[in-house]
């Protein structure tokens, strides 16, 4: 996957049904354009780990709404990181008995936290019309830093970096 020529970032777009059977298909398709962008071994676990939490976040909204749309996701290969954007059509929950009580937390802020910890600039927006878009970028080579180098991945100029491309507009 290489960039496009006037500097436009390369784009992979899949769509996928909300079957949870699916999530081991999303990982190996993660992989193989992650590694074909350049990302190193670390940096591909966690975009697939990432990926595959966000898409089941999407997964088990949609099943419990008894929604089918597609889960629609862009992998964008940008000058100096990897970016990725999830968009579901699921509408926003209901709360119901049982649901989490002031304090907790519940299967899509459990399941964006830990998207959150393993890549940086984490964005999710509720979509017109309903639905969410979750967008986040995981830089190359942090797994090439020195010893004692600043690791802390969620502040955006932590490593000296400017702030992400922008992804593509999403599908229609």
């Amino acid at each position: 996957m290489d960039a496009l020529a006037g500097g436009q970032p390369a784009t992979v777009r899949l769509a996928i049904p909300p079957e949870p059977r699916l999530l081991g298909t999303v990982r190996l398709v993660v992989g193989v354009v992650a590694r074909k962008a350049g990302m190193g071994e670390e940096g591909i676990e966690d975009l697939k780990v990432a990926v595959s939490e966000t898409c089941a976040v999407a997964v088990g909204d949609l099943s419990r709404a008894g929604r089918l749309d597609p889960i629609e996701i862009d992998l964008v290969e940008g000058t100096d990181r990897f970016g990725v954007e999830v968009r579901d059509r699921a509408p926003a929950p209901v709360e119901a008995p049982g649901d989490p009580v002031d304090g907790e937390v519940d299967d899509r802020e459990f399941g964006l936290a830990l998207v959150g910890a393993l890549v940086d600039d984490l964005k999710t927006v509720t979509l017109e019309g309903g639905g969410n878009r979750t967008t986040f970028w995981l830089r190359r080579g942090l797994e090439g830093l020195s010893p004692g180098a600043p690791t802390d991945r969620s502040a955006t100029g932590g490593l000296g970096l400017s702030p992400p491309d922008p992804l593509p507009p999403p599908l229609t």
